[in-house]
């Protein structure tokens, strides 16, 4: 393995990567991404570039001790993807009757450092590793992805949405920091 000012990287290279980008999972892996023809000089010089970053990362990964880390890979998510499903599906329907929102598709992904998102087509995406979360952060998540219909921003008046059906929607955001992807 590569290492660059005291930082060792291993470096995937990978026909869809458009550019150069560097990972630090939260194992504290470091990990460079970049496109087939990139030369190993490049790819150091711009992990030096970022050395500054990475550290930072790095630190805060090791200052996380009382995280939880989840279990991951596409066996994982093959083995997982219909229980969420459901359970996202079930969560939806029942929350949804406090907001009466309507939404597109709703998929469930490995969507890589996020529990969710929801997109201008109004179509909701879940990560599958939800199916690990306890049951009340499982459905905060729902809960936050659903109000970005009514608000797409985390204005104060998307909060308000929030506390409508998770009152406890604080403590739940500061307990979901314990879990990493």
């Amino acid at each position: 393995m590569p290492t660059s000012n005291d930082i060792t990287y291993s470096i995937r290279r990978s026909v869809r990567a458009k550019r150069l980008s560097v990972t630090v999972y939260p194992d504290a892996r470091v990990v460079a991404t970049a496109p087939p023809t990139t030369s190993v000089r490049t790819i150091a010089r711009f992990v030096e570039k970022y050395d500054d970053w990475i550290k930072q990362k790095l630190t805060k990964k090791k200052k996380s001790v009382n995280c939880i880390f989840l279990p991951g890979g596409r066996r994982d998510y093959l083995r997982h993807r219909e229980a969420v499903r459901k359970m996202v599906h079930d969560t939806l329907q029942q929350l949804n009757s406090a907001y009466s929102f309507t939404y597109g598709r709703v998929s469930i992904k490995n969507l890589y450092g996020r529990w969710g998102s929801c997109s201008a087509q109004r179509n909701l995406n879940f990560n599958y590793k939800l199916i690990h979360l306890p049951p009340h952060l499982a459905e905060y998540i729902v809960a936050h992805e659903l109000c970005h219909l009514g608000e797409m921003n985390h204005s104060v008046r998307f909060w308000k949405l929030v506390a409508k059906t998770i009152p406890n929607h604080r403590d739940c955001r500061r307990e979901l920091r314990k879990y990493l992807m």
